[in-house]
C-alpha cells in the first residue's frame, strides 16, 4: 500500500516516515503543490496530512480529492497541530477517516488507524 505523507515539519515527517515505512511504501511532500503533483503521478492508496502548510491550509486539496469520484473512499488521516473544534469539524465534514492532534496523539496512533483502514484488515475482519 502506498501512503502519501503531506507533512511540512521535518521532525514529524521523519518520525512518520520511519514508523509507517515499516508497513507501507511512503512518499513524502512538504507542501500542497508538491502533494498534488505526487498524488497525480503516483496514485497513492492513502493520505496522511497536516492541515497547516507553507503554501496554505490543506483543506482545499482535501476537498478536491473528495469531489473526485475516484478518491471518494480514499483513506485520509489528519495529523495536525490544529486542535480547534471548528477546524476539526471542518476536516470531518470533508470526510477524513481520522483526526489526530500533535502533542495529544502519537505517530503510532496514525499507524494503527492506517493499518485498520487497509483492505487486508477488512478482509481479515470479515473472515473472522
Amino acid at each position: 500500500m502506498k501512503v502519501l505523507l503531506l507533512e511540512p515539519d521535518e521532525y514529524y515527517q521523519s518520525q512518520l516516515l520511519e514508523l509507517l515505512g515499516r508497513e507501507f511504501d511512503v512518499i513524502t511532500a512538504r507542501d500542497r503543490s508538491s502533494a498534488e503533483n505526487l498524488f497525480n503521478s503516483t496514485a497513492p492508496d492513502m493520505l496522511v496530512s497536516e492541515l497547516m502548510l507553507s503554501d496554505g491550509p490543506s483543506f482545499e486539496f482535501l476537498e478536491k480529492l473528495r469531489r473526485d469520484p475516484n478518491n471518494s473512499t480514499l483513506p485520509i488521516i489528519i495529523f495536525s497541530q490544529i486542535s480547534t473544534l471548528p477546524d476539526i469539524e471542518a476536516a470531518l465534514t470533508i470526510g477524513v477517516n481520522g483526526y489526530f492532534v500533535k502533542g495529544q496523539n502519537h505517530v503510532n496512533d496514525v499507524k494503527k488507524l492506517l493499518l485498520n483502514l487497509t483492505p487486508e484488515a477488512h478482509t481479515a475482519d470479515n473472515a473472522s
